[in-house]
Order: structure tokens, then C-alpha cells, then sequence
């Protein structure tokens, strides 16, 4: 058995959609407004203000990610350089050109040709510092330089590298801010919106109650339906590699709760939600996805999911 029940926006998105749907309504209303001029007046002041710092935090975002994208695929880039490099360096040791002992310049091991890690923004920083100055050191020595790659084209890569970080570091502190204007007005929104949909729905209350609904959801008042209890369960894998993800956050839209992906990427998420929800992934590192769901009365449902790295 199912009812229909109502839904206070938990995101900011939500929040801006529901107060641009009473700003918008109070604006067509004329007399038939079922606002007290005390709302009316709150709603006026918020929205705005609102509205404004959501399209401020969406670029934001917008150029955080985009800048996140741009860095990583110069440390791919600064990484491959790397590796050859030193691919490279240890072919002439074995041809004879350089000795074994030269690899002390670039802080590597003498006894052991294995590349080191260059996964991590920190380690390819290390490793194209050490390369950059150990070309240095070696050729003030007398030792012939490096070609194909070189010491001054890693050099180069890494100068736009470097800067991608600081750029990016900016961004996102940029972001962050723009993130916590918003939650400082998070407290009125909520509370506006709570006396909006009240009113609403006092309003219209003599009618019949789908009539009254129907009426209070032009004001942005959300009902949804719940029932019997179920679950939705899946696996949360990388889009390129296709392997499990960890500690993913998920949550229905207009859900209470959340789950996070086990250590194999599976989780379950319990709700007695009904109809047509939004089944939110997100994990730092990784765009967010957002998966239209259908859940029915006495039936689990299926929800593979795969993220994108940003």
C-alpha cells in the first residue's frame, strides 16, 4: 500500500527550484495569493540573492572542472616524458654510454633499472624535479645530455604543469567559497520555503485533496510516493577501467539517507520511496551521476553504475 507524502528540497539545487517556483507563482498571482506579505517579502529578498550565487557556483564548477581535466592530462603527459626518459637513460647504461652510477643524480636506484610511480600528482612532481636537476648536476660532470626526451622538454612540460596546479589550486579554493555563500543562506531559504508551501497548502485546504495538491505544487510543494519497503542495489565501477569503486556516495533524490560502495563497489539502499527518483553517485575525483529510477511496490531494482574520472 502506498501514500503520497511531502518533500523538503535537500539540495541547493532543489532549494533554487523551489523558491524560483513560488518567486515565479507570487509574481503571477494577482489577488488570489495565498502569501502573507511577510513571506511575499522574504521570498522577494531570497530568491535573487539565491538564484545568483547558484549561477556563480555553477561556473565555478564549471571552470574548477574543466581545469582539473586540462592538469590531468598534463600529468599524464609530464609522467610519459618521465618514464621515457629514464627508459631511455637506462638503455645507454646498458649500451655502455653512461654508467649505472649516474642514476644517483636523479635519485634512482643504481642497482635497479624499475621505473618509479607516476600515478599521483606529488610523484611526478618528484620525479621530473630530480630528472630537471639531475641533468644539471650529471652534465656539469662532464656527461653528455639526454635526447629524445630531454631534460629541458620535461622542463617545459613541467613549467605548464606546475602552473595548471596553482591555476587549479585557485579555482577550486574559488569554488569552495562561492559553495559556503550559498550554505550561508541555506537557513532563510529553508525557512522560507517551509512558509511558502504551509501557506499553500492552508490556502487551497477547503478543496479536495488532489485539487489542493495540485494547487500547492505550482507553488514548488513536492509530494512523492511511498510504500511497502525495498531495495535498490548494485556495482559502482570506473568507466574506463571498469573496476570496482570504494567509499561512492549515493542517495535517491528525494530520499533522507545515503550508502557508500563497499571495498568491491556494491552497495544496497534501502527505501520505501515509489515512482520516478534521481539516484545520485558521487566520489571525489569523479563527475557526479545522476540515474532516473523507476522503483515499483514489492519489487528491487537494479542500478549498475559507472563514473567518469574529472
Amino acid at each position: 500500500m502506498s501514500a503520497e507524502a511531502k518533500f523538503y528540497p535537500k539540495s541547493n539545487f532543489d532549494r533554487q527550484k523551489a523558491l524560483m517556483m513560488a518567486f515565479t507563482q507570487n509574481a503571477n498571482a494577482g489577488l488570489n495569493n495565498p502569501l502573507t506579505q511577510r513571506t511575499k517579502d522574504r521570498l522577494l529578498a531570497i530568491y535573487p540573492e539565491y538564484n545568483s550565487k547558484m549561477l556563480t557556483m555553477r561556473a565555478k564548477k564549471a571552470e574548477s572542472a574543466g581545469l582539473m581535466a586540462e592538469k590531468e592530462k598534463m600529468r599524464e603527459k609530464v609522467a610519459l616524458f618521465c618514464s621515457h626518459f629514464i627508459q631511455v637513460f637506462n638503455m645507454c647504461v646498458k649500451r655502455g654510454e653512461y654508467l649505472a652510477a649516474h642514476r644517483t643524480a636523479y635519485q634512482l636506484d643504481i642497482e635497479n633499472e624499475k621505473l618509479p610511480p607516476l600515478q599521483l600528482e606529488r610523484q611526478v612532481t618528484r620525479v621530473a624535479e630530480n630528472i630537471i636537476k639531475g641533468e644539471q648536476i650529471r652534465i656539469a660532470q662532464g656527461g653528455a645530455p639526454m635526447s629524445r626526451p630531454s631534460a629541458d622538454e620535461i622542463e617545459d612540460l613541467f613549467i605548464v604543469y606546475k602552473n595548471l596546479i596553482s591555476t587549479g589550486s585557485n579555482a577550486k579554493d574559488a569554488l569552495d567559497n562561492a559553495q559556503e555563500d550559498i550554505q550561508r543562506l541555506n537557513k532563510e531559504a529553508n525557512g522560507v520555503i517551509k512558509k511558502v508551501w504551509r501557506e499553500a497548502e492552508v490556502f487551497y485546504s477547503e478543496q479536495k485533496r488532489a485539487s489542493m495538491r495540485e494547487h500547492a505544487r505550482r507553488w514548488g510543494v513536492h509530494y512523492a510516493r511511498k510504500g511497502y519497503k525495498k531495495k535498490i542495489y548494485g556495482t559502482v565501477t570506473d568507466h574506463e577501467t571498469g573496476m570496482p569503486l570504494e567509499r561512492v556516495q549515493l542517495k535517491l533524490s528525494d530520499g533522507r539517507k545515503n550508502v557508500i560502495t563497499a571495498i568491491d563497489g556494491k552497495f544496497v539502499l534501502t527505501t520505501s520511496l515509489m515512482e520516478e527518483q534521481k539516484l545520485t553517485a558521487t566520489l571525489q575525483g569523479y563527475t557526479s551521476v545522476e540515474t532516473e529510477i523507476t522503483l515499483h511496490e514489492n519489487r528491487d531494482t537494479v542500478c549498475n553504475i559507472r563514473m567518469v574520472k574529472e
